[in-house]
């Protein structure tokens, strides 16, 4: 459901304009500061800092040169996308949209779309010393940064939302964006962002983006050529997954469509008010028969669906990107409900489900430093999907190995290897009881898997996290 922030803007400011949201990221981190917080809450983004540690020397040899000459040699698919971005290449938009004034360059880099959100990459040059000092202040990143516009093209404008206790409701066209700035890209007189556009639909043709240091009226225009969709209409009843708000799952809930881009994933499903909430989960049939689980694929459920309640019953409508961008003519069929959908129309058939794909849980572990949150068991999160956890006397390691990929652990070090390379750990791996502990950050970026801390059923006023729920 859209947040509480939107709803107060929405107020205030004419419909089709989204609150403006710092990246989910930087807000983690700022809070992590200060609070205690929970793992669920303490994302460590630990594959973006890999990807930009490899690149490290080259970022700082490019930065001699103007901001516009950096950010240009980087994709803005590699903000936001594991892996091989090629697939979706073509799709990608490298046409420079800018607008000046006297103090700043404004420009949009690097753009693509789907039908549901649009990536961009966005550099801000200061002209004079005055600009440069406001756009390195400290508090240079406020609600008023930055504003974003979609506009539609009224002749393919989507029908109002009913809502059976009442008129029609038109929900507004891009309902909210978040932004981060890439620190590795900043020069003395500049700074870059990447930026999502969320809820967007067919009828987007545009997106208009406006600097609030800039003059009143100014504003940088980028076309939107949406890459577009698959969509398979599904139409059958499942039993409702376990979510990170209500672990257990169990909800009898009927899913209508689903729609597969390279970028993205939509659904429309619905359940009974009564029943609590309810999540369809779905797995992905490749082209080779191998089944791939919705972690792998998709990740994690950052952002609630759209949701209206008809007379008893909720509608949801839900996106959310690709752990990686997907190719889909490697994609044979989405799979809900042990019933494989192929994505070229054909006639549903039965599909056995590997038991090591489904959602289970685990205990939740004591926080290994202080501000830390709960730890993951690192035995039983193995025994869950599958795979053993090898301890080595001599080197005084733990080494476990999952879809490919081998992590070794050395309790007392923030340093884990992943495939041989060191990445960092929020803490350092510890027993507890006589078993391993361990940041759960490292398992979900190595092996594409989704964790969370997840609550018993919030938001009642009694709420509590029960246990880690795994979705491979």
């Amino acid at each position: 459901m859209r947040d509480r922030m939107q709803e107060l803007w929405d107020g205030a400011v004419p419909m089709g304009v989204p609150c403006p949201q710092a990246d989910p990221a930087a807000v983690k981190r700022r809070v992590n500061a200060a609070l205690n917080a929970v793992p669920s809450e303490r994302r460590a983004y630990m594959r973006h800092k890999i990807r930009f540690a490899a690149a490290a020397a080259a970022i700082a040899a490019l930065l001699a040169g103007s901001a516009l000459a950096v950010a240009s040699r980087w994709n803005v698919l590699d903000f936001y996308f594991e892996g091989d971005n090629t697939p979706v290449e073509d799709y990608v938009s490298h046409e420079t949209y800018s607008i000046r004034d006297d103090n700043y360059t404004l420009s949009v880099i690097s753009s693509v779309a789907d039908t549901s959100s649009a990536y961009l990459l966005v550099t801000i040059d200061a002209k004079n010393d005055a600009a440069a000092a406001a756009l390195m202040a400290d508090d240079f990143e406020n609600m008023d940064t930055f504003s974003v516009r979609a506009l539609e093209n009224e002749a393919v404008k989507p029908e109002p939302t009913p809502t059976g206790n009442g008129p029609a409701v038109e929900m507004p066209v891009a309902g909210g964006f978040s932004y981060g700035e890439k620190e590795a890209l900043r020069t003395e007189t500049s700074r870059t962002y990447s930026m999502r556009v969320d809820e967007l639909n067919a009828a987007v043709y545009a997106v208009q983006l406006r600097l609030g240091l800039m003059e009143e009226g100014a504003y940088v225009e980028i076309p939107v050529e949406p890459v577009e969709p698959v969509t398979v209409e599904v139409n059958a009843e499942g039993t409702g997954s376990g979510t990170f708000d209500h672990i257990e799952g169990g909800a009898p809930v009927t899913l209508e469509t689903v729609s597969l881009s390279p970028l993205s994933i939509q659904m429309e499903y619905s359940f009974a008010d009564a029943d609590g909430d309810a999540f369809p989960l779905l797995f992905f049939r490749m082209t080779d028969g191998s089944l791939c689980g919705w972690g792998q694929i998709v990740g994690d459920n950052l952002l609630g669906p759209t949701s209206w309640n008809d007379r008893g019953t909720i509608h949801c409508d839900y996106a959310h990107p690709l752990r990686s961008v997907l190719e889909l003519s490697q994609v044979d069929a989405v799979v809900f409900n042990g019933m494989a959908y192929p994505l070229d129309g054909g006639r549903p058939e039965p599909v056995e489900i590997d038991p090591a794909l489904y959602p289970f849980q685990i205990p939740l572990m004591d926080r290994l430093s202080e501000g830390g949150g709960y730890s993951v068991p690192v035995r039983a999160l193995c025994e869950g999907l599958g795979v053993d956890c090898v301890w080595s006397n001599e080197a005084q390691t733990s080494a476990m190995t999952y879809r490919g990929v081998t992590i070794t652990l050395t309790p007392g070090s923030t340093t884990a290897l992943v495939d041989g390379q060191p990445v960092e750990m929020l803490e350092a791996p510890a027993a507890q009881d006589g078993k391993l502990a361990a940041c759960y950050a490292v398992f979900e970026d190595a092996w594409q898997v989704s964790m969370s801390a997840a609550y018993d059923n919030w938001p009642s006023d009694n709420a509590q996290r029960v246990a880690w729920l795994v979705i491979p």
